[in-house]
This record gives structure tokens, C-alpha cells and sequence, in this order.
């Protein structure tokens, strides 16, 4: 933060809806107000994530790329944010934050990153392939790196190439030949249309659902939907946890009407 924005940074208080109204109409005030209040993203990960190092570790990410995430979040907060409904901006942006942050950690946890070591040991395994015309079994790739062979089969499991979607399937059966991926999965999925349909009757039950609710039950909504338990939620709310469990039977009961 500028020293500039530390000196005056009650004039980016995200506690002065008319602040969130400019955001709304100038990016570049917006810029300075998330640069401003960017203590509200670390303390939303904290709270409701979990430690950055921690995260930094498990996902091989950087904090800059939380960071970013978090910066989304609030900017998506802006945009979407109802000054007149009466509910803090501050409170709305922790959950579109968290969420931002849950579904990229969700979206990306299954890939696997090579660390520094695998990536070094690829290399040469490459360079030893280039030379001989081959890859040796690991027992003599662990000869010729130094290298325990449990790491070059880490390694080498990190290191497989990407299927592609249009690629040949290798088959053995000349009525298969011209398969390809995709042809398996559209035979598995069958219909990516109902999966849409199924898409568009969930936002039309949301719809449906926050209309009828008031803003501070639509948040118990949001914060469930982002990933937080009930007790998380009652603490982000400060309201008991009975409260919101009253909330999420109510909330059953409309929907009971729109899926029986």
C-alpha cells in the first residue's frame, strides 16, 4: 500500500457506501480501494480458508496468486452489491472472497505440479532419451542421475503428457480406429444437455429462493454455498447457531415446494 492510501485510508473505507458507488463508476478509485483494504482479504483467508503458507504449500501456489484471487473477489463484491438492501459491504465481500478462493483451490487441486527437483530430473531424463533413443528402465536411470529411484518414479508420474480430447484412442480393433477421447466421453455423458437444463433449474430455484428471503438469511445462503458449516457461518454472522439452522429449515421448506 502507498503511503499515500496508509495516510488517508479512511477515504477508501469500504464502511462508506458512497465509496461503493464510485467503485461501481471509477476503476481506478476502485483499484485504490482494494489496495487499500487489502487486509480484508487475508483475514477472510485466515478466518474461513485456512493459513496462506499452508495453502501456498498444499496447492504450489504463491501468495501473490491468493492474493489476485481475493482482489476478484472484492471487485466481483462491487459489482454486484445492492447499496439500498442495508447489509455491510464489508460482510458481502468476505463471501464472494472466499469463494472466489474455494473454487479455484477446488478447480485446480486435482493438478499436479511438478516441484523444482521433478522438473530437473525430467530434464535430464529428456536429454538421456535424446542420446540413447530411449528411456531407460528407472534402475538405470537412478544409476546415471544420482537420483533414488523413488523420486524418478515420482518424476516420471507428474511428468505424463496431457490426453487430449481429439486424440486418437490407441486400439487394436479396426472398428475402433478413428475413435477418439471425446467419443468415449460423449458415450459415458450421453447428454450434455441435460446437464445445461439441470444448470438453468438451479439458478431458477436461487431465484426463486431469494425472493423470498430476507438479506440476512440470503447470506446464510451464500456462506453455505461458498464452502462455510453452520457454526463457520454463525460465527461470520454472529448470530447463534440455532439461528442459522432455523434459516436452513426454512430454506428447505420453500424448496420442498419447487422439488417435490
Amino acid at each position: 500500500m502507498s503511503e499515500r492510501m496508509a495516510t488517508r485510508k479512511e477515504q477508501y473505507s469500504l464502511y462508506n457506501m458512497d465509496n461503493i458507488i464510485r467503485c461501481k463508476e471509477d476503476s481506478d478509485f476502485m483499484g485504490e480501494v482494494i489496495l487499500a483494504n487489502e487486509d480484508l482479504i487475508w483475514h477472510s483467508v485466515h478466518k474461513y480458508i485456512g493459513k496462506p503458507e499452508a495453502l501456498v504449500k498444499q496447492y504450489c501456489l504463491e501468495k501473490g496468486d491468493i492474493l489476485q484471487l481475493g482482489r476478484l473477489g472484492i471487485i466481483k463484491a462491487m459489482k454486484a452489491f445492492d447499496v439500498s438492501r442495508g447489509v455491510k459491504f464489508s460482510s458481502f465481500a468476505v463471501i464472494t472472497i472466499v469463494r472466489e478462493i474455494n473454487c479455484f483451490l477446488r478447480d485446480t487441486g486435482h493438478i499436479v505440479r511438478p516441484t523444482r527437483t521433478a522438473t530437473n530430473i525430467l530434464q535430464n531424463i529428456s536429454k538421456i532419451e535424446a542420446d540413447l533413443g530411449y528411456i531407460p528402465a528407472v534402475e538405470e536411470l537412478s544409476l546415471l542421475l544420482g537420483e533414488d529411484p523413488q523420486q524418478i518414479i515420482k518424476a516420471l508420474d507428474v511428468g505424463r503428457p496431457v490426453k487430449y480430447l481429439q486424440e486418437p484412442l490407441l486400439t487394436y480393433s479396426p472398428s475402433e480406429q478413428d475413435s477418439t477421447i471425446m467419443d468415449v466421453l460423449k458415450d459415458e455423458a450421453n447428454d450434455v444437455e441435460a446437464y445445461v437444463l439441470d444448470k438453468l433449474y438451479v439458478d431458477s430455484l436461487l431465484g426463486e429462493l431469494k425472493s423470498q428471503l430476507t438479506a440476512k438469511e440470503w447470506q446464510v445462503v451464500q456462506l453455505r454455498m461458498s464452502g462455510l458449516n453452520q457454526t463457520q457461518a454463525a460465527d461470520f454472522l454472529k448470530v447463534s447457531q440455532m439461528s442459522v439452522s432455523r434459516t436452513m429449515k426454512k430454506i428447505r421448506n420453500i424448496l420442498t415446494k419447487y422439488v417435490a
